[in-house]
């Protein structure tokens, strides 16, 4: 809508500061008559300051930051990941506190029916199906934490557009297959430019106060770097995101396959940003592994066709409790975990733990924990019979 090249990094300041200057340094008068709806990444229940969600006092800085324009009519909101309930992840992530001290509307983006848009010459999808709420407002305004991901290697201004579809839609693009043309690229990455060409931010906001390094989105570790980054161009603010989390960004597959379908540029000389000498804020995350064998060499996990939500439980699961499984291994001294809706009994060693309720196909040949996802204490459960000693962890997912 206001495309520009121009992109604004703060550091340094703390997340209300870092975002309020660099939203500030826009020229928001663009906007000023505008209605413009916050989407954060308040994905998961969690307390603040895990790097899991949106830090809340970014939030308040860019509230703040378009208050100070002029502008009146202000909302956030989201769609959670499935299982977890709008409202309750708003007030555990302290974004319900900060809209009431601003005046802000919270919007359940999954309250009514979604609208079906069609997508043309999409890689994987024909139609999408996104919260109804995101067109009833004239400026959307992604406001990600900087977070590596699994499967997408991060997880930043666009990618969080992801969190615009309604309910099961978020897992249906885990689900994907390609049709006719195979690319060489995972379906998801696929999926999310495809979302591409009919969503994207008109302002990106990254939140890099506290950060999640390695394996995010939600099972990995919080990592301090206190940056924002701030442009009406979405790709030239995930560009910079990525740099200054230590990634190239031409490595990471769903901005290769934008770039090359919306004729987006990697070439930093095209993009006016301030300061100039900005990488030297950068803070190198940690990379999320390729493989679960990398980070626990005595585990087989089977991952056939799942979720990102699954796949984070997984890795909280063996976070909190590998230690406590020694005595569950099967007879090849391995502890044998199943995820994802196209797991067959042909796939898995008997006694595997079947964790989801995608994988109910092959319950009877194994240890099988429903939910979508299960907590992990829910899988210690199933497995040892009984209640774990330590506390029943904050992330509910």
């Amino acid at each position: 809508m206001f495309i520009d090249n121009k992109i604004f990094v703060e550091s340094g300041n703390g997340p209300l500061l870092n975002a309020k200057r660099a939203l500030s340094a826009l020229d928001l008068s663009k906007i000023k008559n505008k209605k413009v709806l916050i989407k954060p990444n308040i994905g998961r229940l969690v307390a603040p300051e895990k790097g899991i969600n949106t830090h809340p006092q970014a939030i308040a800085g860019v509230i703040e930051a378009l208050k100070d324009a002029g502008i009146k009519k202000i909302a956030i909101g989201e769609s959670p990941i499935l299982g977890v309930n709008t409202m309750e992840a708003f007030k555990k992530s302290g974004v319900t506190e900060v809209a009431q001290k601003y005046n802000c509307e919270l919007i359940d983006m999954d309250s009514i029916p979604p609208r079906e848009v069609k997508i043309k010459n999409g890689r994987v999808l024909d139609t999408t199906s996104i919260c109804s709420h995101v067109f009833e407002y004239d400026i959307l305004l992604s406001l990600p934490v900087a977070k590596c991901h699994m499967h997408t290697g991060v997880t930043l201004g666009i990618k969080n557009l992801k969190g615009c579809l309604y309910k099961r839609e978020k897992v249906r693009y885990h689900q994907l297959e390609y049709k006719g043309v195979e690319y060489p690229e995972k379906t998801l990455d696929s999926a999310i430019s495809d979302l591409a060409t009919v969503l994207m931010p008109h302002i990106t906001v990254i939140d890099g106060y506290i950060g999640m390094q390695g394996l995010g989105p939600s099972g990995g570790d919080p990592i301090k770097s206190d940056f924002a980054v701030a442009s009406y161009n979405a790709f030239g603010a995930d560009i910079t995101g990525c740099v200054l989390m230590g990634f190239n960004p031409q490595e990471i597959p769903h901005l290769k396959i934008i770039s090359e379908r919306m004729d987006f540029s990697f070439d930093f000389n095209e993009y006016q940003i301030n300061p100039v000498d900005f990488r030297k804020f950068r803070v190198n995350y940690k990379q999320p592994a390729n493989d679960v064998a990398i980070e626990y060499p005595d585990v087989v996990l089977c991952d056939k066709e799942s979720c990102s939500a699954c796949l984070s439980t997984v890795m909280l699961f063996l976070k909190r409790f590998k230690d406590d499984m020694s005595q569950y291994l099967l007879d090849d001294g391995l502890l044998h975990l199943a995820i994802g809706k196209g797991v067959t009994k042909d796939d898995i060693k008997e006694g595997t733990v079947l964790i989801g309720n995608c994988t109910k196909l092959a319950k009877d040949f194994g240890i099988y924990v429903p939910g979508c996802p299960p907590v992990p204490t829910r899988i210690y459960k199933a497995i040892t019979g009984r209640e774990p000693d330590k506390n029943e962890p904050e992330i509910e997912s």
